[in-house]
């Protein structure tokens, strides 16, 4: 635990949230002004949300299909990302628990997902049906089709309202694993801190706060749009002008940058 984070590795409130964009070459900063149904952070949702009869490709160069509902086959991963149904009614999505709509800037969520057994291969599309995994300047894409470029087990990442994420997993071994998905997660109720000079202070580690590099490699049409109609972020060249991170003897012309950025945010 820290001034960063709680026990289970959450923002707390009055704590910041700092989100880096890699292909913006910029990050968002957050002050988390409170969390929602805070105490009861874990969700223990269940099996992942394949079910029995899909067809699943393989890393043998075939396809499978799934024997049960939840069951990743022997040798198979999900090629286009996934959502996760909630287990409640009346959210605003009946396919996808994380997802809030534009008007919602106000809210983020940050998921930490678990699945069993650890074994599994991980990664996550932004927007859905994108991968982001790329190396060497995106002469490779990568992820859990690919020989790097996911996890096993974990991923964590911050939900922004209007776009929809999706994830993949993938198990590499010879045995029909049975899932469990097991969610940390933190509603925060968010605001974009109004100082150039706290948001420098932030971005050059001078002030605490919690960092999370979201993995944007490419800049989807659907990610401009959610930074401009949900925060209000400027565009030019079809790329999101986010807070960029500046040296310190660079400060002054920082703080001339992030003034007009704030002029223009609706959070």
């Amino acid at each position: 635990m820290s001034y960063q984070s709680d026990e289970f590795g959450l923002v707390p409130e009055g704590g910041y949230l700092t989100i880096y964009i890699p292909a913006t070459t910029g990050a968002v900063v957050f002050r988390v002004k409170s969390r929602v149904n805070k105490g009861y952070e874990v969700l223990n949702y269940g099996p992942l949300p394949i079910s029995s009869g899909t067809s699943l490709p393989t890393y043998d160069g075939t396809s499978t299909t799934v024997p049960a509902d939840g069951v990743l086959p022997a040798r198979a991963y999900v090629r286009d990302g996934i959502q996760f149904p909630p287990i409640v009614s009346g959210t605003y999505s009946n396919t996808d628990m994380w997802h809030t709509p534009e008007d919602e800037g106000d809210r983020l969520y940050h998921v930490k997902l678990y699945v069993y057994p650890a074994v599994v291969r991980v990664d996550v599309q932004v927007p859905s049906r994108v991968t982001q995994g790329r190396f060497q300047k995106g002469r490779v894409i990568t992820g859990v089709d690919s020989e790097f470029g996911f996890g096993r087990g974990f991923i964590e990442m911050v939900h922004m309202p209007y776009i929809q994420y999706g994830y993949r997993f993938g198990n590499d071994t010879n045995l029909n694993l049975k899932t469990f998905v097991r969610f940390v997660y933190g509603e925060y109720i968010v605001e974009v801190p109004k100082s150039p000079e706290l948001i420098f202070e932030v971005l050059s580690r001078r002030v605490p706060s919690y960092w999370l590099t979201i993995p944007i490699s490419y800049i989807d049409p659907l990610i401009m749009e959610t930074f401009r109609r949900v925060y209000g972020f400027p565009i030019r060249a079809n790329t999101p002008q986010l807070f960029r991170i500046y040296r310190y003897d660079e400060r002054d012309r920082a703080l001339r940058e992030y003034a007009e950025i704030l002029g223009q945010l609706k959070v």
